[in-house]
């Protein structure tokens, strides 16, 4: 163990302390003669809008205030400070410090904005939404000194009042003038089938029931037969039904066929094709079989004569509970059944009905709705069968997901038919980028345009308004067909139909049809308020007799 070792320290002698202290008291005394007062001093006190000469004994600012009666609030200012010595001649100050609040209140002037408004007769106005005038409240915190202000503050701004937009409504609306009509035009309004011939103003009713469900509304192509799905009061989904155009009392028939998603007429206006489902009760309501089947509607009875199933049930895909839907090539082929698009949620492709069996043209990721529905392209063929114009879902450069993102483009999809009587794709072509998942392209009879729906915001083309464009084949020579302002309201839904002559258009806008020319004239033709489908086929055929 290790001794420590310290070494001891000698004592302070005691004369040394006794000189110490008395050298600390010596210091006090001379500090206090520098600052403390040798007798009364005469000093100025100005407080209160008041300036007052005081003979005072007391040492601090505090206790002159104190001797005059003189109270200080949490603000107010003192100079010198309170804790401040006083000496002869000195002028102390108090400075009254008031913090107030003021509140104004400042009017915001309403915009105004004129819409024009097809419902509504050119020349003629109406007020939609009175203008209100808004109010904001602005707060300021307000400094004064001595009554005097020194400074002032925002602190608070409060909308007491949001401003209303004065919208008054513009007449569009043009009177109607009989339009001529070339082959005929068939169109859904408060869910019964008319039909238009020779002239706009030469229509007639083809039901009267007000059932039709819009799954199914497929003109012949001489325009003489209308296939139609209705709803049904029992446990299936719809019926299907078929009505003769030409003949002024013909009378609906219902066919044997019932959950119909989607039918059409092939192009020799005798054979249909249809696709069917299941009604459920959970949204959307149904689940497609993504089926196929092909017959003869026979109008004496209504039924389906030679039927045969192309694709047997299947589950369709991503999204396959939605549905399939296709679209027949044009023209008839000699010695078989022509070919179908089909599209589905996640890919294009043929059907080829001789041979049973599908080919995939295109694959793309389906798009993720978050809801209980699915988008689905739309085809168009070119009057030759040998391109395909659809939407497909394209990836995003923002880096989203590939089923949320938000891009559709238009593409066209070359097609060939071999000898032996195969198909194949070779070529596929983007013609038009981000025109909105309901673009809906759709090929001229001449098959040298193509007139599409492009979105006005195409980021979120599912809510957005569209607009009408027409283009050459290849994409190029793009032109706004309709609606030509850019102010007016857009399409809900490209809705169009075209003249089987070429050079026209017929285009549902806010529930009426319009005659649009490819060079951008417009001419409505109804004045329902209620349409919400349109087709247009060829030249009338005599009344075919009962099959």
């Amino acid at each position: 163990m290790s001794k420590a070792y310290f070494m001891r320290q000698p004592h302070s002698s005691a004369p040394d302390t006794r000189l110490t202290i008395i050298l600390v008291l010596c210091l006090l005394a001379l500090a206090a003669c520098s600052t403390a007062p040798a007798g009364p001093l005469t000093v100025t006190l100005v407080a209160d809008g008041e300036s007052r000469s005081l003979t005072t004994e007391v040492q601090t600012v505090r206790e002159l205030l104190l001797q005059a009666g003189i109270t200080l609030d949490d603000d107010d200012r003192v100079s010198p400070p309170e804790n401040g010595f006083l000496h002869n001649g000195l002028t102390v100050q108090v400075i009254r410090v008031e913090v107030q609040t003021e509140s104004e209140e400042q009017v915001i002037p309403y915009e105004r904005e004129t819409v024009r408004d097809f419902s509504i007769p050119v020349g003629e106005t109406r007020l939609l939404q009175a203008g209100i005038n808004g109010i904001e409240e602005f707060t300021y915190a307000v400094t004064l000194e001595d009554g005097a202000q020194v400074d002032r503050r925002l602190v608070q701004r409060t909308m007491l009042q949001e401003a209303q937009t004065e919208i008054v409504l513009v007449g569009a609306r043009q009177e109607l003038t009989a339009a001529p009509i070339s082959g005929t035009i068939t169109y859904v309004s408060n869910q019964n089938a008319w039909v238009m011939r020779g002239t706009s103003g030469n229509r007639r009713r083809l039901t009267a029931t007000g059932d039709l469900d819009g799954r199914v509304f497929a003109l012949s192509s001489d325009g003489s037969q209308l296939l139609y799905s209705s709803q049904s009061s029992t446990e299936t989904l719809n019926v299907l039904w078929m009505v003769n155009t030409v003949a002024a009392d013909a009378e609906p028939v219902r066919l044997q066929a019932e959950n119909v998603l989607w039918a059409a007429w092939a192009p020799d206006g005798e054979t249909v094709a249809y696709s069917t489902g299941i009604r459920r009760d959970a949204a959307p309501g149904w689940e497609a079989l993504n089926d196929l089947y092909v017959g003869r509607p026979r109008a004496s009875d209504g039924q389906i004569v030679g039927r045969r199933r192309i694709l047997d049930p299947s589950s369709g895909g991503s999204y396959g509970w939605w549905g399939t839907t296709f679209a027949w090539t044009p023209g008839e082929a000699e010695d078989r059944l022509p070919y179908l698009a089909y599209a589905r949620a996640d890919e294009v492709g043929v059907v080829q009905p001789h041979a049973e069996q599908s080919l995939v043209l295109a694959r793309f990721p389906p798009y993720r709705t978050y809801g209980a529905w699915a988008w689905t392209p739309s085809i168009s063929w070119a009057p030759a069968g040998d391109f395909i114009a659809t939407v497909i879902h394209a990836p995003s450069s923002t880096g989203e997901m590939p089923e949320d993102s938000p891009v559709f483009d238009l593409y066209a999809l070359d097609v060939q038919v071999e000898e032996n009587g195969t198909i194949t794709t070779t070529l596929t072509a983007k013609l038009a980028a981000e025109v909105g998942m309901w673009s809906n392209p759709s090929f001229s009879p001449s098959g040298d345009l193509i007139l599409f729906g492009q979105a006005r915001a195409p980021y979120t083309s599912q809510t957005s308004a569209y607009e009408l464009w027409r283009m050459d084949r290849d994409g190029s020579d793009r032109r706004l067909l309709f609606p030509s302002n850019a102010d007016e309201p857009g399409l809900e839904y490209p809705v169009v139909a075209w003249d089987p002559q070429g050079g026209r258009v017929a285009v549902v806008y806010q529930g009426d049809i319009y005659l649009v020319t490819l060079s951008g004239e417009s001419r409505r033709v109804t004045d329902d308020g209620s349409i919400s489908t349109v087709r247009w086929a060829g030249v009338v055929a005599p009344i075919p007799e009962n099959r």
